[in-house]
C-alpha cells in the first residue's frame, strides 16, 4: 500500500482555472462556477481498488492559496503526489510541484491534457519526476504501483519520466480505454461535495462523464485531442449506478454531464433518462453539453421529463465555411438550430450558446454572422470564446511555426494572435461587441433585469474574464 494525495492546485489570483474543461487544457472561469475534480475522483477510485491509501486535497474548494496548498500536501504524509494543471495555470502549477519535490515525497507528478502534449516544455523548467499522459487512471494505478516496488519506470505506459542521467524518457502511449464500465464509480468519499456550485442554480452540483469521445473532428478542440475521435460510452446501468451513489449516499441533486456530446447515442439518452423517472428522483435536475444536430423534439421532451433543466449546445460560427473548416461541420442547418432552441425554451429548459471568434480565415464581416446567428436563436445565455490553438490540436498544428504561444494566456477568452483579418485586440473588441449586442436588445433586457442577482453575476463575470494575468 502507498500513501497517494492528489492535488487541484490553487487558481490564479486574477480569476478561477477550472481545469477539467476544454479537455483537460482548463479554462478562466468565473468565480460563482467551482466543479468538483472529478477526474482526480475517477483515478481516486482505480487506486483505492488497487488497495492504496488515497486523499484528495482541491485548493480551490477550500480558498487555499499555495502556501496552505503546499503545507497541506506535505503535512499529509504521501509517498506519492500528483498535481492535476491546466494551460493558464501551468507556471504556478509547476512552481508548487517544484516546492513539493524533495521534501518527502519518493515522486511528484503532474497529469493533464497540457503536460500530456508538451511534455519537453515541462520537463526543460525542471520540478517534477513523471507527467502522466493522456487518460490517467490506469497509468496512474501503474505508476504507483511501481513506486510502492521501487522498480524503475521503464515499460510504464503512459508516462514521462527522468533518468539519473537527465535524459526524458517518453514511454509508449496508453490506449484508450476501451470499456469504461470497467472504471470503479468516482470516489465522492474524497470530496466536499457541498462545496461545488453552478451559477443560478442553488444547492450543491456534482459532475458526471457518462462517455469520452467525440465524433466531430472539431480542429481546435481540447476534448477531440484528449478522449479521440471515437465516441465511447457507458451502459445507461453503470450511468445510474452512478446516479443513484450521488443521489443516495452524498445527498446531491444537481448534476452537470461533462460529456463532450451527451446525445450522440439517442438511444442511450433515452434509456438514462427513463432510469432516472423509473426511481421517482422528482428533485433531481441536471444538464450537459451536447451538438445541435444530435437533438429532435422527442428525445428533448424525455430529457425535460427526467430533470434536464440545461443543455450547453455548441454554435461556434454562424458562418458556413468556418463550419466546414473548423468546425465538424455540426451546424449547417440553421432552421433546424432556431427548431431546437425553440424546443428548449417550449419544454422549459435553458440554453447556453457556446461561439467562437478569430479563426484563422475569419473576417468581421464572418464574425458578425455567428452574432447575428446568436441573437436570432435567443439562448438563456451566451459565451463568446477567443479561438484558441491548444497543443496537439489541428488548429496549434496549422499554427506553429509562424506564431508563438504563451500557454499563461490560454485563457479561452484572451486572443492569443490575431489573423490576417483582425488583430488579437480586435477579435477581442468583437467578442465584447457580440455580448453587448446580445445583452443590450431590449427583450433581453427586461429578461434579465427580472432576475437582478443573476444578471449581476453575469455582469461580474464579463468584467472577470478579460483579467490579464499578472
Amino acid at each position: 500500500m502507498v500513501q497517494v494525495c492528489l492535488v487541484n492546485p490553487p487558481s490564479p489570483p486574477e480569476f478561477r482555472v477550472s481545469r477539467g474543461l476544454m479537455g483537460g487544457f482548463g479554462m478562466a472561469v468565473g468565480n460563482e462556477l467551482l466543479y468538483p475534480p472529478i477526474e482526480l475522483a475517477h483515478v481516486a477510485a482505480v487506486l483505492e481498488e488497487a488497495g492504496h491509501e488515497v486523499q484528495i486535497l482541491d485548493a480551490d474548494a477550500k480558498g487555499w492559496g499555495a502556501e496552505q496548498a503546499l503545507r497541506a500536501i506535505l503535512d499529509s504524509g504521501a509517498q506519492v503526489v500528483i498535481l492535476d494543471t491546466s494551460s493558464t495555470s501551468l507556471e504556478a502549477d509547476l512552481a508548487l510541484a517544484s516546492r513539493v519535490r524533495g521534501q518527502g515525497p519518493d515522486c511528484v507528478a503532474l497529469l493533464g491534457s497540457q503536460v500530456t502534449f508538451a511534455p519537453d516544455e515541462i520537463f526543460a523548467q525542471g520540478g517534477v519526476d513523471v507527467l502522466v499522459r493522456g487518460e490517467p487512471e490506469y497509468s496512474v494505478r501503474d505508476l504507483v504501483h511501481a513506486v510502492a516496488a521501487g522498480d524503475s519506470l521503464t515499460g510504464v505506459q503512459g508516462l514521462s519520466w527522468q533518468n539519473a542521467a537527465g535524459e526524458v524518457i517518453h514511454e509508449e502511449d496508453r490506449a484508450k480505454i476501451n470499456d469504461l464500465d470497467a472504471l470503479p464509480l468516482p470516489a465522492r468519499h474524497l470530496l466536499d461535495n457541498q462545496a461545488y456550485r453552478f451559477p443560478g442554480f442553488k444547492g450543491a452540483v456534482t459532475t458526471v462523464k457518462s462517455s469520452r469521445g467525440c465524433p466531430f473532428d472539431c480542429s481546435f478542440c481540447g476534448y477531440t485531442l484528449a478522449q479521440g475521435l471515437r465516441f465511447r460510452f457507458r451502459s445507461p446501468e453503470h450511468v445510474l449506478a452512478e446516479i443513484d451513489d450521488l443521489y443516495q449516499n452524498h445527498g446531491l441533486r444537481h448534476i452537470v454531464f461533462r460529456d463532450p456530446i451527451f446525445s450522440t447515442r439517442k438511444d442511450r439518452v433515452r434509456k438514462i433518462c427513463e432510469g432516472l423517472l423509473e426511481r421517482g428522483y422528482d428533485d433531481l435536475i441536471w444538464q450537459c453539453e451536447t451538438a445541435i444536430k444530435t437533438l429532435d423534439r422527442a428525445t428533448l421532451e424525455v430529457m425535460a421529463r427526467s430533470g434536464c433543466r440545461h443543455i450547453s449546445l455548441g454554435v461556434e460560427s454562424g458562418n458556413l465555411k468556418i463550419q466546414e473548416l473548423h468546425c465538424g461541420n455540426k451546424l449547417n442547418d440553421h432552421e433546424q438550430a432556431v427548431a431546437v432552441f425553440r424546443d428548449c425554451r417550449e419544454l422549459g429548459i435553458e440554453t447556453r450558446a457556446f461561439c467562437m471568434i478569430g479563426f484563422p480565415e475569419e473576417t468581421p464581416e464572418m464574425a458578425d454572422e455567428t452574432i447575428e446567428l446568436v441573437n436570432r436563436l435567443d439562448p438563456d445565455q451566451v459565451q463568446f470564446c477567443a479561438v484558441t490553438a491548444y497543443p496537439g490540436t489541428p488548429l496549434y498544428k496549422m499554427l506553429r511555426g509562424t506564431r508563438d504561444f504563451d500557454f499563461a494566456t490560454m485563457t479561452g477568452f484572451q486572443a492569443l494572435e490575431g489573423n490576417e483579418f483582425m488583430t488579437a485586440a480586435e477579435i477581442e473588441a468583437k467578442i465584447r461587441e457580440g455580448y453587448r449586442r446580445f445583452y443590450r436588445r431590449p427583450k433581453r433586457l427586461l429578461r434579465e433585469v427580472s432576475s437582478p442577482k443573476r444578471f449581476a453575476g453575469r455582469i461580474a463575470r464579463y468584467f472577470t474574464l478579460f483579467k490579464r494575468r499578472a
